[in-house]
């Protein structure tokens, strides 16, 4: 179990290229070995045989010599030449030198080597025989060299007789081993076959799993492509468990999928922005014209009035009613201000201008009651902001903030700048803007304010509700405005407006 476990994590994790090549290796190495098997079989077959017609020849080959021996013993017992004695003694040597090698010497229960045991018996008693004749005949007894002679012959006889049955021995043996060799040879050459069998069902078997492994996966990714090119891109990905190059194509087209998906989502959240930014845009018109119409409404016909005002001033001048003519000139220029504001945003330098101009007013207006504190701490003058965003909380300030103070009212106008964030405060002494009315002007959902509230604002000014509108719409982040409690009392109105570049 864990060597088929092995095998498919193998199987798995492994590049085409190395299975191919695993593959090829693998039927070629069993197809050697089969090849190399089945020759040594053949040659074992060959080999036995070969080894039996041995056998056989060397027996026929020590029966010619032991003849030639017996003639060479005949030929000097009864020639007595020199040539036959010396051809005698040669042909002694060899036959007892090949008797030693070629036959057995112990005698056992195998029917060949007891044979082949007699034989050498009957070897040494003719070579016995043999030798006491001719010592006979050197001794010219030729009686006793006719009786030695006598019982050579007969034991030349039964080593013949002994020869030709060893030799059928040879041969039955020799049979026998080829039988059985045939048969090994058959086995063999069947298992062989089995094996050439097996090796083209598992070759047939690897690559259907190969090829269904390659196939399967780009059948799906062609699926796949055919919907997304149908712009059906709600589709699941590929499923692939596998490190070869299938799988890393799988893979890399369920990265395309995604990055299609995030390029979507990313195109339909620019619209949704641009949707909503185009909103904004005309809620902040509508409500920077709303401001303009309000603020032309609380003024009758008011190039007639602005005429009217420089006249007035004109004539304290005249009348050397020097602070009658610059309270007539500040009440003109921010009139003026007001009718020349025709655009949505303007300069922080503008705006403390005018808030210069509407103080004067004011404290011109409630005397000691209001006591105006300004400092700037910014060299970003120049930055653009909502028009008519400080007046109203200023306005707020003395209107709401100090209207239950008789004497001491304080209004500060702080003004600093932290990195790419300028900060504007406006505090007062005050009573302070009550929670529940704080809430409604915070709120995300742009809650509106007390009709009490919102009259009283709209008297003098675009009112709170409408500052904090536009501040938020025209730097998109509902905590550019926010509401404090002074420690000592009093209202502060925090602005955090970010650097536009």
């Amino acid at each position: 179990m864990n060597l088929i476990l092995a095998v498919r994590k193998w199987f798995l994790n492994t590049t085409i290229r190395k299975k191919l090549l695993l593959s090829f290796i693998v039927s070629t190495s069993i197809m050697c070995f089969v090849v190399i098997y089945i020759i040594f079989i053949f040659s074992t077959v060959v080999n036995s045989v070969a080894i039996a017609y041995r056998s056989n020849a060397k027996l026929d080959e020590y029966s010619i010599k032991l003849s030639e021996m017996e003639a060479s013993l005949e030929q000097y017992i009864k020639l007595g030449s020199f040539d036959s004695i010396d051809s005698y003694y040669r042909l002694k040597g060899k036959i007892e030198g090949e008797t030693a090698s070629i036959f057995a010497t112990k005698p056992q229960k195998n029917e060949i080597i007891l044979r082949e045991y007699s034989l050498t018996k009957l070897v040494e008693s003719f070579i016995f025989y043999a030798d006491a004749a001719v010592a006979a005949r050197r001794a010219n007894n030729i009686g006793v060299s006719d009786m030695w002679y006598t019982k050579a012959g007969r034991g030349y006889k039964l080593i013949n007789a002994n020869i030709l049955e060893l030799s059928n021995l040879y041969f039955q043996r020799n049979i026998r081993e080829y039988k059985k060799a045939l048969e090994n040879l058959r086995s063999v050459s069947f298992f062989c076959i089995l094996i050439v069998i097996l090796m083209a069902l598992l070759d047939l078997l690897f690559v259907y799993m190969l090829v269904n492994n390659i196939t399967q996966p780009l059948e799906r990714i062609s699926n796949v492509a055919n919907k997304l090119a149908d712009r059906e891109f709600d589709i699941p990905l590929l499923q692939s468990n596998t490190n070869d190059e299938v799988g890393n194509i799988c893979r890399a087209f369920n990265g395309m999928i995604i990055s299609i998906r995030e390029y979507i989502d990313t195109i339909w959240e620019k619209a949704e922005k641009e949707n909503e930014l185009r909103k904004k845009e005309m809620e902040m018109a509508s409500l920077y014209k709303d401001a303009q119409l309000k603020a032309l409404q609380s003024q009758i016909n008011p190039h007639f009035l602005f005429n009217t005002l420089n006249t007035g001033a004109q004539l304290a001048m005249l009348e050397d009613a020097d602070k009658t003519s610059y309270f007539i000139t500040q009440v003109a220029d921010f009139f003026r201000h007001n009718i020349q504001q025709n655009s949505i945003d303007t300069t922080l330098e503008n705006e403390l201008s005018l808030i210069d101009n509407y103080v004067y007013i004011m404290k011109m207006r409630f005397g000691s009651k209001l006591n105006f504190e300004k400092t700037i701490e910014c060299s970003s003058l120049n930055q653009r902001i909502p028009t008519m965003v400080l007046q109203p909380i200023v306005e707020n300030c003395i209107r709401h903030g100090l209207k239950n103070i008789e004497k001491g009212g304080i209004v500060r106008l702080n003004v600093t700048e932290t990195g790419d964030i300028i900060e504007i405060r406006v505090t007062d002494n005050g009573s302070g803007v009550p929670p529940e009315i704080r809430e409604q002007l915070l709120s995300e959902n742009g809650a509106v304010i007390t009709d009490k509230e919102k009259s009283a604002t709209s008297e003098h000014g675009v009112g709170l509700y409408n500052v904090i509108s536009r501040l938020r719409l025209f730097y998109s982040d509902i905590s550019v405005f926010d509401i404090l409690q002074n420690e000592g009392g009093g209202a502060c109105f925090v602005l955090k407006l970010p650097k536009t570049k």
